[in-house]
């Protein structure tokens, strides 16, 4: 392995997993502490066996329902994510980037490059997975929770080898195509999809989730039971299995030296009312027509698994389901609803927006924001490509606000599809959710992605950095959701009047409709992110290097 690299991977990788371990940490803190105002009572006399099965270790407390949440759950999503998209720039970011070709011109081999990489990243996640067990061990003991048999490490090591499987997923399919985006969206669709197969397929037939990675993960309920070794086996040996033939793949192929457009562009082109904005130049492409093609894959696979699968699924899910929920929601708190952000099991409004508009549909339509705002300036000057795109006739004003064009555009394209989606499969299923409710949900995630969208673009604008735009927008996400759904289960929902997820959770929507505020609060937020943004990025210096 090459030192030089692997310490360069390192570097790369710190800002990213520190933002989300940190995040995670604080939540977890937090929820502890929520839970501590909770009423419990009622889970205090249960049997063990059921205890065990809601994540309750015997003879702990209650309230460490909250590990389950914020380690097993929510926290879970946030570090495999970041492990997804550390795994999808190991190669394919560098190869997108353009400084693959100078690293490999150095005396470091294919295989060298590509196994220091692997080892930076596998380095990371479990330096991350370290930080999270030691604050996970510590905090029962500062909040004084009882945590009676619970087996923090063995959590931590399941969610450390789900991390570094998921990471490595990725990494492979990077490493084999050199597509940043198809790595990132293959690896973040198998998280999602695998994290709601886990709770699903299990209430319509018992082991049906066995095959299923992230069942690898909290299936057995490590935090109750100890380590599954069968379970750790799988997920380790799978890791080892999909870094070999990454490695493989990457040191026989053709580098791609250059990023085109795909067939998402030209169908855009052959629509009569597109066609003249997005017509080619002289130069070889409309501006807004490049930005519109550059997040293009991971654009498809949010709109397939997000906007699609599930919102034409779902409404079957909870059809097949419905005679099963009344007593399933019996054994399943309100509290814990509220921190996957609100809805009700009996209803088909509040299971869609539990399963789909709560969580899901923020994480896709935020992901694709950020990654459109981040990549079309500070991603540009990062490859040093702004400064010829500016000794054109462009003016930066103009860039500035085709990057803001672009992204609003992925934004309506992801909440348009999952309305279509979604009604589609209301309609076909039958179920009693209203349809101005649903035009409603989708309005807000379209506002709510604007504003993350408007955040990212401001925050690239006034650093030129790529990572910062990323990480800070990620982290005030996952703050702003954790610290609503918290606040939500303990009975506090008016303190979160500062979080942007307020504004688009509360109702819920799908169930109560919307009311004014709600629209304005993200919309006034979006502008105002893009009107400071522009001036900023007007007068700031350009960066000429990494």
């Amino acid at each position: 392995m090459s030192t030089a690299v692997l310490g360069r991977g390192l570097a790369d990788g710190w800002r990213g997993l520190t933002i989300a371990a940190g995040s995670v940490a604080a939540m977890l803190v937090l929820g502890l502490a929520v839970y501590q105002d909770l009423d419990l009572s009622i889970y205090e006399g249960l049997p063990e066996v059921v205890r065990s099965l809601m994540g309750i270790p015997p003879h702990a407390d209650a309230s460490l329902m909250a590990y389950n949440e914020m380690l097993a759950a929510i926290g879970a999503l946030a570090f495999v994510g970041v492990a997804v998209a550390i795994g999808a720039s190991a190669i394919a970011g560098e190869e997108s980037n353009r400084t693959l070709p100078l690293v490999l011109a150095s005396p470091v081999s294919r295989v060298s490059f590509a196994l220091s990489k692997a080892a930076a990243m596998v380095l990371l996640l479990v330096g991350c997975g370290a930080l999270l067990w030691a604050v996970a061990a510590i905090a029962p003991l500062v909040l004084d929770v009882e945590i009676g048999d619970a087996r923090v490490l063995a959590l931590m090591l399941h969610l450390t080898a789900n991390a570094i499987f998921h990471g490595c997923l990725a990494f492979a399919i990077g490493a084999i195509t050199g597509r940043k985006g198809l790595a990132a969206g293959v690896g973040a669709s198998v998280m999602v999809l695998g994290w709601l197969g886990t709770g699903l397929l299990p209430i319509w037939r018992e082991n049906a989730a066995d095959w299923i990675p992230w069942y690898w993960f909290n299936g057995s309920k490590p935090l109750v039971g100890g380590v599954n070794g069968g379970h750790l086996a799988l997920l380790l040996g799978g890791a080892a299995l999909l870094v070999a033939v990454g490695v493989l793949g990457f040191r026989t192929r053709e580098l791609r030296l250059n990023q085109t457009g795909g067939s998402l562009l030209d169908k855009a082109r052959a629509i009569p009312m597109l066609a003249r904005i997005l017509q080619p130049t002289g130069k070889g492409g409309s501006l807004f027509g490049l930005r519109l093609a550059a997040q293009q894959v991971l654009l498809s696979y949010v709109v397939v698994v997000v906007s699609l699968l599930m919102g034409l699924a779902m409404p079957f899910m909870y059809k097949g389901l419905a005679s099963m929920m009344a007593d399933f929601s019996q054994s399943f708190p309100q509290s814990m609803a509220d921190l996957f952000g609100g809805g009700d099991l009996t209803t088909a409004a509040g299971f869609l927006h539990l399963e789909t508009f709560g969580m899901v549909a923020p994480i896709g339509v935020i992901l694709v924001a950020t990654a459109a705002a981040a990549s079309g300036i500070a991603g540009e000057e990062r490859a040093r490509r702004m400064s010829t795109l500016l000794s054109q006739p462009i003016s930066r004003s103009r860039v500035y606000l085709t990057v803001a064009s672009a992204m609003a555009t992925y934004v309506v394209i992801v909440a348009g599809t999952l309305f279509l989606g979604s009604w589609a499969g209301v309609a076909m299923s039958g179920i009693d959710v209203k349809v101005a409710n649903l035009a409603w949900a989708c309005g807000l995630l379209a506002l709510l992605g604007l504003f993350f969208g408007a955040l990212a673009l401001f925050i690239s604008a006034a650093t030129g950095k790529p990572s910062p735009a990323v990480w800070a927008t990620t982290g005030i996400a996952v703050v702003g959701f954790f610290g609503y759904t918290l606040l939500l289960a303990a009975g506090k929902e008016g303190w979160g009047w500062w979080s942007p997820l307020r504004a688009y959770l509360y109702g819920p929507p799908l169930q109560e409709g919307v009311l004014w505020w709600q629209p304005v609060w993200l919309a006034v937020g979006a502008v105002l992110l893009v009107a400071i943004g522009l001036p900023i990025f007007v007068r700031r210096d350009l960066r000429n290097g990494s």
